[in-house]
This record gives structure tokens, sequence and C-alpha cells, in this order.
């Protein structure tokens, strides 16, 4: 049986795209509320990785925002194309979060745009390993994904013999004493106020990392 990671790389993944390109130059004039979040919470990244970055629009917005030098790595060929062929100060690569191209402690901001939901849960930990392996101490992990109040999965809508994981995936951080939760904002998935309908959750998470504070000497 093919994994979900092998079904998005053949063909999924483009598909995804092409389902969204309106949406995409739609959101060209609307404020990105995870550029907004970062301000609002006085976070001004230098280097941003966005896992799930399709064809780079936040990471345009981002780099317009903040002057920050980004990257964005994602499984669709044809997003990462045009992409490249639009933004040319942003820098795209086709690959997956379980094995990220990038030197270790590379990166001040990683984001993970909408991706966590659709990933093989036997690549969990190696996401989790990659993103804090690429993300520099005193660095930030955002979050944009479903964030019920228990995990569960449903059928993926456009495609048969994928599912919809759905969990919150700060827990792949936070059980390590140098992440701490700063900041949690619940919205609706559909973009109407239903939020305790489990599968119109959705939070965008900010953790901070801070190594020198996970594990105190004697605080007592």
């Amino acid at each position: 049986m093919k994994s979900q990671k092998d079904i998005f790389k053949a063909s999924e993944a483009d598909e995804w795209f092409n389902r969204n390109k309106e949406s995409y130059k739609k959101n060209k004039k609307e404020n990105d509320i995870i550029v907004s979040t970062l301000n609002a919470i006085e976070i001004k990244p230098n280097k941003v990785l966005e896992i799930g970055s399709a064809n780079g629009e936040r990471l345009n917005k981002i780099h317009k925002y903040f002057g920050s030098e980004c990257f964005g790595i994602d499984p669709s060929l044809k997003a990462v194309q045009q992409g490249k062929d639009e933004f040319k100060n942003i820098s795209l690569e086709v690959g997956s979060a379980d094995s990220l191209p990038f030197d270790d402690n590379k990166f001040d901001v990683i984001i993970f745009g909408f991706c966590l939901y659709l990933c093989d849960r036997e690549d969990l930990f190696k996401i989790a390993y990659e993103a804090d392996r690429c993300l520099s101490n005193k660095g930030h992990i955002v979050i944009l994904d479903f964030h019920p109040p228990f995990p569960y999965k449903n059928a993926y809508t456009h495609k048969e013999g994928i599912s919809s994981f759905k969990m919150n995936y700060s827990k792949l951080f936070t059980w390590n004493p140098a992440y701490n939760e700063i900041s949690n904002t619940v919205l609706s998935h559909s973009g109407f106020s239903e939020n305790h309908i489990p599968n119109e959750k959705v939070a965008l998470t900010i953790l901070s990392k801070r190594e020198e504070f996970a594990y105190p000497t004697e605080p007592y």
C-alpha cells in the first residue's frame, strides 16, 4: 500500500495546487494571519522556512514585510515551478517535511503551513526531529493546522485512500521543555463561528525554543 507521502508526490500535491490556484490569486491582496500574528507579538524573522509552502505566496509576503530570507519546501512540482517564475526573492524546493535539505540551526522561524494533517503517522517523529534540527535556539515554530479537542481521522475528500489526521500538532514539540507555547489563536476552517464543531477547529500556534530554560539546575 502506498504511503500518503508517495501519493502526494506522485500526483495529489499537484492536483491540490490546481484546485487552489484561484484562492492564491485572491489572497495576494489580503492580509496573512501568520504575518500579522508574527508582527503583533514582535517576532521579526531573519531566515524563514515554510513547510507546505505551495507556490510561496505567504513567503513572498513575509519577505516584503520583514525583509526576511525565505525558503519553502512543498511536494508539488507545479507549485514550486510557478512560485519560482513569479517570486524571485524567495527560494523554493520540492520535498517533504521528514527530510529537510538544510543545515542545522539555519532558521529562526519554521512554519508548518497547513500540511501536518496529511502526513503519514510514522513520519511524525522524523518531522519533529527535522524541524528541531533546522531551528536555531531562541527561534520559533509556527503551526497552522486543524486543532480539535481530541485526535481523530476522517476520509480526505479529494482522493480515495488518503486520510485527514486531526489533532493538536503543537504536542509534537511541547513534550520537550525547551519548547513553550507563546500564542494560540483558534479559528474556524470554513470562516464561520462554529469553533465548537471538531471538524471546524483550526489553530495558529506559535512555540518558542529556549534550550537554556529547559533544565534549570535544582530550581528549589
